[in-house]
């Protein structure tokens, strides 16, 4: 009998084609040419770029129609998927103008390179590709941290163990764990928004590096194509060609070391050791042999994905450092890096998304691991140090000895006498009441009492749920702001188009 996969009987539910293909990689999947995934760019900036020549009366009328309307049926066989590229052409851009010229017969094709160079058009198409990119992140990184912050919402109250060094530390709720994920999240968010800030320019105009002496207008084809204004100097985005891609990179390589933690920390929790969370099936693989098994395997795979970005980060940091100034060759290999590693990490964040909205949680393991391993016993030092006057250094070194003289005894919690009996060793005086012990150690009692902003107390957690919240809603807004500008800066190309007769 055939059989798709060697795994996956004891499971519920399916695991969807998506997460197979993010798991399986490129084991039986090839990716498209890179020059493939710039065609609608491409297009788009020839578009701009011919409207431009017209409007500055560089090239004529009949020559602008022409050549729009085949940019046009050429976007719409793109569309459709029956636009492919010829490997004999060398490169998107001469197979754009190839195509118009061999197969749709407009002989003024070659008049759109006028004032242009390959140079200014691959910089042009990168940037409006990683643009693309960019938002992408931007769109998932907002989803992640949404369905972060319904979660955790949910458990604001459920405790569990603080760790620090693996080991059992202090007392904390898993909506607080969820939330310490979502702020360096946050920040990634706002690294992408930021990249906007430095790259969102426009480099056509700058031809070879040098300039051309025909009179275009860099600052129409700026808005036609939705950039904050042209680049300020010709030969600045062929010599760094890298840096926006560089950024970029760096920006993903630190969302995925937030989500490879995140992964770390859920592949712990769902052992059998921890057994506080479970994975979905959906996100949960199975082994070949062991008919038991169910592997964190999604998880495993962000983890890789990591250091992967950590190596092509550092390919592309390293390929500006020699450059002379204006272009260089080199720089064409920035475009397979960066390609092949968005390639790899942004179906990550959505991913992780979906794992944490779906992870079933036991909160009876998590409360039962809470009150094990002396979990209580910081609070019940700072509740000494408040009620006795006892200096805070003498209260520890008092609490340490109650806690080796409970352990001793084989007990996980300090008591009343575990405490007397170390004040006779300290000569410390103490006057507790038998219930305050208990309560002092007491897993809801201890965070019902924590008000401090940030920390772990279901108060205070709400306070930075309503936060984030209140921060994503800023982003929703920046980011429909920016689609709506490409929006109008696509309609008034066609508004010019149909100017000319194009439809």
């Amino acid at each position: 009998m055939g059989v798709e996969r060697l795994w996956g009987a004891r499971f519920e539910d399916e695991m969807p084609r998506r997460v197979l293909d993010f798991l399986s990689g490129r084991d039986l999947r090839a990716r498209p040419p890179c020059d493939e995934m710039l065609l609608p760019y491409d297009i788009w900036g020839s578009r701009a770029h011919t409207i431009m020549l017209w409007k500055q009366g560089i090239v004529s009328e009949k020559d602008a129609r022409e050549i729009l309307s085949g940019l046009k049926e050429l976007e719409n066989l793109y569309v459709s998927g029956r636009l492919r590229l010829e490997a004999s052409r060398e490169d998107v851009h001469s197979n754009v103008e190839s195509e118009l010229t061999a197969r749709r017969g407009i002989e003024s094709a070659g008049k759109m390179h006028t004032a242009r160079s390959r140079n200014d058009q691959i910089a042009l198409d990168m940037r409006l590709y990683l643009r693309d990119q960019a938002s992408g992140f931007i769109r998932d990184l907002i989803d992640l941290l949404e369905r972060i912050a319904t979660r955790a919402e949910r458990h604001v109250r459920t405790v569990m163990p603080g760790f620090t060094h693996l080991q059992h530390g202090m007392m904390t709720t898993f909506g607080h764990l969820l939330m310490g994920l979502a702020m360096p999240l946050e920040r990634d968010l706002l690294r992408f928004v930021n990249w906007y800030g430095l790259f969102n320019r426009n480099p056509l105009g700058g031809v070879a590096g040098y300039g051309t002496s025909f009179a275009i207008d860099r600052h129409l084809t700026s808005r036609l194509l939705a950039f904050d204004g042209p680049q300020d100097h010709s030969t600045d985005p062929m010599t760094n060609r890298w840096e926006p891609e560089a950024d970029l990179a760096f920006a993903i390589s630190m969302v995925m070391n937030h989500l490879s933690s995140a992964a770390q920390t859920f592949i712990l929790m769902s052992t059998t050791e921890f057994g506080m969370i479970r994975l979905d099936d959906r996100h949960s693989a199975g082994s070949s042999i062991m008919p038991q098994k169910r592997n964190p395997d999604l998880l495993e795979v962000i983890k890789g994905k990591a250091s992967l970005a950590h190596g092509m980060l550092a390919g592309l940091v390293s390929m500006g450092k020699g450059n002379m100034v204006g272009y260089n060759r080199d720089s064409q290999w920035t475009k397979y890096l960066i390609m092949d590693l968005i390639a790899e990490c942004a179906p990550a964040v959505s991913m992780m998304g979906e794992v944490i909205e779906l992870l079933r949680v036991d909160e009876a393991v998590m409360e039962a691991q809470a009150r094990r391993g002396f979990l209580g016993a910081t609070h019940l030092l700072e509740s000494i140090v408040k009620h006795s006057g006892l200096p805070f250094r003498q209260a520890k070194i008092l609490v340490e000895k109650a806690v080796r003289h409970a352990e001793a005894a084989g007990r996980e919690e300090v008591d009343l006498a575990d405490l007397e009996h170390a004040a006779r060793e300290t000569g410390a005086e103490l006057r507790l009441r038998p219930g305050d012990v208990a309560k002092w150690q007491d897993p809801t009692r201890i965070l019902e009492g924590e008000r401090l902003f940030g920390g772990p107390g279901p108060s205070a957690a709400r306070r930075s749920i309503s936060a984030l919240r209140k921060r994503l809603k800023g982003y929703v807004k920046w980011e429909e702001d920016r689609a709506l500008r490409i929006r109008r800066s696509k309609e008034e190309i066609e508004s010019l188009e149909r100017s000319l007769g194009v439809e």
